[in-house]
Order: C-alpha cells, then structure tokens, then sequence
C-alpha cells in the first residue's frame, strides 16, 4: 500500500488546492491519508513528524518573509514600487512604432518590473500584489486584454529572479544548503534569465496580437483601481538603493538574507521618509507582519506533508530508482528536482527537499555543486506553477480571472519559458565549465 499511499497523497493535495482549500489543511489532510494507507504511527507521524518539520521550517523562513514583506509595504507605501514600473515602462514604450511593439514593451515592462522587485528581495507571492495595480496601468496604456497580466507578473517573479545567480529569494537561498555561494554560474544564470524573457515576450505578444484581432481589449474588473495618483517624484536611481544595499549585503558581504532584509528594511525607511508619514510606517510593520503568514505557513505545511512522504519506505525505493537510472546526470538533475517541485507545488520547498538528497549521487557521477546548484534552481521553476500550485491558483484569484482564461499565459511564463532558460543554463554549463 505504500505506492498507492504516494500516489493518493499527492493527488490529494494537488485536489484540495486545486479547490481553494488553504494549504496547511490541505498538506495535513494529504499527510493524514498517506499515513493511514502506508499503516504509519498516527501520532509519530503527524505530531512528531509533520508538525515537527512544519516548526523547523516556519522558524526559519519567517524571518526572510517578515522583512520582505515589510520592505514590500514601505514600497508601496512611499511610491517606490510604482515609480520603478513607471520609470521602465516610460523608457520602454519610447520605443513603440506599432501596435506590435507596444504589446511586446507592456509585457516587457511589466516583467522587468516585477523581476527588479524580487531580485531586491520582496518575496515574489508579495512582489505579486505589490505589482498588480502597477501592471494594470501599464496593460491599460498599452491596450493589452487583461486576461494576459498574470503571464506578465509571474513571468518576472515565478521564473529567473527566483532562480537566477545572486537571487535573494528562498529558492536560491535554500540550495545553498549543498555547499555553494548565492552567485555561481552567474554568465549561465543570466543566459538563462534572457532566454525566459525573449520567450515570454514572443510567445505573449504572439497570443495577445490574435486576441486583439478576435476584438479584446483592456477591460479592468469590478475590484480593479487603476491608480493615477500614485507618487511619480521619486527618482529611479532613490528607488533601487535600498534593493542594491540588499543585494550587496547578501552576495558580497555574505549577511545573512533575514538580516540583509531587515537592514534594506531601515535604509528604505530613511531612503522613503520625506514619502513616508508615520501612519504608513506603522501600517508597513503591521500589514508586513500580517502578509507575511501566509507564505511562511504554506512552505512550512507542504514541508510537513513532504516530512511524511519521507518516512514511507517505498519513497526511497522511488528515489533510489530514479538516481540508479540510466539516464544522463544532467537529466537526471533536471528530471527529478523539477518532478518533486511538481509534487510539493513549490520551487523553494522542491529544492529545499530534492537537492540534499540528490546532490551526493550526482557529484560521484561527475557533476560539480556549482553545477547542481544553477541548474536545480532553474529546473525547480519548471512544472513547480501547475494549476494545483497554490501561488497560481493565488495569482489568478488576485486578478480576479477564471482558470482557463488567466492560467495559458501563466502557463508559457512560468512552464515553456523555464524550461527553455533551465535547457540554456544546463548547455551553458555544460559547454562552458570554467566559466563563472
């Protein structure tokens, strides 16, 4: 029974979040039913095993998510977010000598746009509501239907900036667990970053041109606020200071990413006060505090239920087939990170799972850290955004779409163009080993 244990389980939760059930209950509903059909301890298992997992986890990525989501708050609050999408997308749309290139510079925008806010450290599920009133400016201005924003926003925060080199997010933060720096395979990362964007741009512009031409439009919906008054005075340069103090602090001083936060936190704060009054830094604490829940018990509770998975005897014999296979390292890399993100619905909870596990097979078969490092993080971003995910099934509700309208430009950001990036870092790497 336990094959059919795995099997139900995950097709369980996969269910219970396809259906809007919140993640915890549905991890801890999945976790009860592997646990029952494998005949496992009922107690051991759920207290012990899944809560016990679920504490370690949430203790330590609720620091990073705290911070972050404060950092997003003071953003918002002081303009800054939205002075970045409007400085890019100002610069961009100069460009624009058709209808063609407005829609290719809108997507563009808005990708750069949410990527920049992320890699500054703003936890991409909150990146994505920070982002959101922005991108419906920008879709707006350029005429692009709507049903197309998610592709654009998780376009910039589901793929390269939670993968790419020197990438403050808990996906390149937890591989660093094998032994490696935030920043290796950076020419390969950043190959791959470009080749995600060039095939997020084409393929949505492709789409959005036939979409025009079967007669859709912008068209916002009943809760959308399309914001006009938002602050434009900061300038882009003050915007992106307290992000590049992050960056600095995390990549080259080697702080830790929660202190990094918190620090980016206080020089946005000093960076944003003639922006920013005390009801709005008292609101970013609390609002931050609040946002940041969310997130931090959703890794923790797919972590709980991937604790129990582990403890299922045929589990290993899963694992171990898969690494005794006769297939290259490089897919078998590839093959079973972006499977186990599938599974767990998650890049970071995938990595933070796969990569321990599967890092010692590969190095005695000729692959380097660095190597498992970029290209796992890259391949986590995959098949980790399928429509049971809970951070899509977050995205498209915070749109206020329905699945098959909101899901297939979501589905070429976050699934075909990662792995068009995840093929290019992989080639890159492979080709070009000595590279840095």
């Amino acid at each position: 029974m336990g094959y059919a244990a795995l099997i139900i389980g995950f097709l369980l939760l996969a269910t219970l979040c396809l259906l809007n059930i919140n993640a915890v209950i549905a991890a801890f509903t999945a976790a009860l039913a592997v646990v029952v059909l494998a005949a496992l301890p009922l107690t051991e298992s759920l207290i012990d095993v899944f809560f016990g997992r679920f504490g370690t986890i949430a203790g330590s990525m609720f620091p990073m998510f705290l911070f972050g989501s404060i950092l997003a708050k003071i953003y918002t609050g002081s303009g800054a977010a939205y002075s970045i999408a409007e400085t890019v997308g100002y610069h961009l749309f100069r460009f624009a000598k058709s209808e063609k290139q407005k829609y290719a510079l809108g997507f563009l925008s808005v990708i750069l746009s949410a990527a920049i806010i992320c890699y500054g450290g703003i936890n991409a599920a909150v990146a994505l509501l920070t982002i959101y009133p922005i991108a419906l400016n920008i879709f707006q201005k350029a005429g692009i239907p709507k049903r197309f924003i998610m592709g654009a926003i998780c376009g910039g925060a589901f793929t390269f900036a939670l993968s790419g080199p020197g990438s403050p997010q808990p996906t390149n933060v937890v591989a660093m667990e094998i032994g490696t720096s935030s920043g290796v395979g950076l020419v390969a990362g950043f190959v791959g970053a470009i080749v995600e964007i060039i095939v997020m741009v084409i393929i949505l512009t492709y789409l959005c041109i036939r979409a025009v031409k079967q007669g859709e439009k912008f068209l916002p919906g009943p809760k959308d606020v399309l914001d006009t008054s938002a602050h434009k005075k900061i300038g882009f340069f003050r915007c992106i200071l307290p992000l590049l103090v992050l960056l600095v602090l995390f990549n080259f001083l080697k702080i830790n990413i929660a202190l990094a936060i918190l620090l980016s936190c206080l020089a946005a704060v000093i960076i944003f006060f003639p922006e920013l009054k005390k009801e709005k830094i008292l609101y970013s604490l609390n609002e931050g505090a609040f946002q940041a829940l969310l997130p931090t018990v959703t890794i923790a509770g797919i972590n709980g239920f991937a604790a129990v998975v582990q403890t299922v005897p045929e589990y290993e014999k899963v694992i171990d087939k898969l690494l005794s296979s006769s297939l290259p390292p490089v897919l078998m890399l590839i093959f079973c990170v972006s499977l186990i993100c599938m599974i767990t619905g998650g890049s970071t909870t995938g990595t933070q799972i796969a990569l321990p596990v599967i890092s010692p097979v590969l190095t005695g078969l000729g692959l380097s850290l660095p190597f498992i490092h970029r290209v796992g993080t890259f391949a986590a971003t995959m098949l980790d955004s399928i429509p049971s995910s809970g951070a899509i099934i977050m995205a498209i509700n915070v749109a206020g779409l329905k699945m098959k309208d909101g899901y297939p430009p979501v589905f070429v950001s976050t699934i075909i163009a990662t792995t068009c990036g995840t093929i290019a870092v992989a080639l890159m790497m492979s080709l070009f080993p000595m590279l840095p």
